[in-house]
This record gives structure tokens, C-alpha cells and sequence, in this order.
């Protein structure tokens, strides 16, 4: 089958994707009826009809300028996943903060060649903030070129993701290592502030349709993104540690020596 678009126009059709998927969002920020995906209260259970209409929206504009590509949605699509391309969505990430009316949340798009993520784009659309990264072509927030930070592992930011309430315990070296730590419960703000030199330490089970995308543009701004024995990251790890070249091997170090027990 021949392709209906280039690949130059993957960024441009990631960005209307991530865009149309964030005004789904904003008509329903502030008036958000809660659901869940199973009997257990977790932050990671919570759904609303918000994100069902994003991904709905975000794929029919990908299926009808990629039809050939594959898409894997984080609430169901899972469509010609052994194509070339496929585009990994997370269509409302942050939902737990979503539902809470904290405007820390995004739409996801990333897509991966071969495995190999080659485009990312994070909308955050109740701050109007565009964060987005093309292979070999640099990364940007709203138009501004970015880059990761130089600081020191003792002023470093660390994301810890997740619901970690213990997460002095559970990851005891870093928490002492690094300069603060913030739980913010979003892998794309969390990522995005590392490309913007905002924050240096991500650590987290991998999960692609959270990942893909700030991991193109991490690395686009000079970051580093391996799993979390310092290896290649890959689709398939357990794993995600995205961070700085700075501290990168301090992190590795700490992670793998001191007993780091890991994400859970």
C-alpha cells in the first residue's frame, strides 16, 4: 500500500491530534463525573467519559491521514501493531489530577518507528502549552527551542510518579541524593519539565502510551533515557529512567548498588 502522507507530515498531524484531543478535554475540565476501572480506589483505576472521546477523536484524525500506520490507545485501540509506524496515545494523562480540577494534565501522542521513538507531542491545554520534538530536529514549548538542565544531582528535581506515598522508603537513595521531590502524577508534564530544564530525574514502570512521546523530545533536548539498569530503553522494558547527561550515571549508580528497590 502506498502511504497517503510523508513521513514530514507525522509531526503536523501529532500536533492537531494532541490538540482536538485536548479541546475534548476542556469541555469537560471542572464538571468531570468519575469512574472506575475496577473495585479498587487507584489513582491508576480512575476514567471518565473525557478520556474515551479524546482517544476517539485523536484516532479517527490519525486513521484518516495514516490508515497504514498502527495505534495503541491506553483505553482500547490496538490497531496494526506490527506496522512500521505506531503511535502510542495516551488521550487524557494526568487524570487523577484532571479530576481534581489541577490543570497538570495533557494529551499524549509519540510514535515509534521500528521501535524507535521518532515524534512527540504533549498538549497540556489548560496551561496552552504545546511541548513537542521531531528525530534529529530538536525540541520545543510553544514554538521556544528547550533543553535539559546542568544541575547537580544535590539540586536535582526528581519526579517520582505514581502514587508513591512511601516513596522516601522505596527509593531511599535518590530521595536522599537529589536536591527535592515532587509526585505529580502525569508522565508527560513530568517528562516534559525535564526537556524544558525544569526538573532531572523520571524513574517509573514503563508504560509506552505514557512514554513514547516525551521520550522523543527528552532526548531531543540533550536528555538521556535508558531502563533502570542504565541499558537502552526499549518498548518491552520494565523500566523507564529519563534524566540528564549530567547525573545520569550517578543515578544509574544509585539505582543499581544501594538496593534501590524498585518502582511498584
Amino acid at each position: 500500500m502506498e502511504p497517503t502522507r510523508t513521513p514530514k507530515n507525522l509531526k503536523a498531524v501529532a500536533i492537531t491530534a494532541a490538540q482536538e484531543g485536548g479541546k475534548v478535554l476542556m469541555k469537560y475540565f471542572g464538571n468531570v463525573v468519575t469512574e472506575f476501572k475496577d473495585d479498587r480506589f487507584d489513582a491508576g483505576s480512575i476514567i471518565t467519559k473525557a478520556d474515551r472521546e479524546s482517544e476517539d477523536k485523536v484516532v479517527a484524525i490519525i486513521k484518516s491521514e495514516f490508515p497504514e500506520h498502527g495505534i495503541y490507545g491506553e483505553e482500547g485501540t490496538n490497531y496494526q501493531l506490527d506496522a512500521d509506524y505506531v503511535w502510542y496515545i495516551d488521550p487524557l494523562d494526568g487524570t487523577s489530577n484532571f479530576v481534581r480540577n489541577i490543570p497538570l494534565f495533557g494529551v499524549s501522542v509519540g510514535i515509534v518507528h521500528k521501535g524507535q521513538p521518532v515524534c512527540g507531542v504533549l498538549y497540556f491545554p489548560a496551561l496552552n502549552l504545546l511541548v513537542e520534538a521531531e528525530l534529529g530536529r530538536g525540541a520545543f514549548a510553544n514554538g521556544k527551542k528547550i533543553a535539559v538542565s546542568n544541575r547537580p544531582l544535590a539540586q536535582a528535581l526528581y519526579h517520582a510518579g505514581g502514587k508513591y506515598k512511601g516513596v522516601f522508603d522505596q527509593h531511599m537513595g535518590i530521595s536522599t541524593a537529589c536536591g527535592l521531590i515532587k509526585i505529580i502524577s502525569a508522565s508527560s508534564w513530568e517528562l516534559a519539565q525535564i526537556a524544558m530544564g525544569d526538573a532531572e530525574i523520571y524513574f517509573l514502570n514503563n508504560a509506552p502510551h505514557d512514554v513514547v512521546a516525551g521520550i522523543c523530545i527528552v532526548r531531543e533536548a540533550g536528555g538521556v533515557v535508558t531502563d533502570g539498569k542504565g541499558k537502552e530503553w526499549k518498548l518491552d522494558s520494565e523500566e523507564i529512567l529519563a534524566t540528564t547527561p549530567t547525573i545520569v550515571g550517578e543515578v544509574v549508580s544509585i539505582l543499581n548498588t544501594n538496593g534501590e528497590k524498585r518502582p511498584t
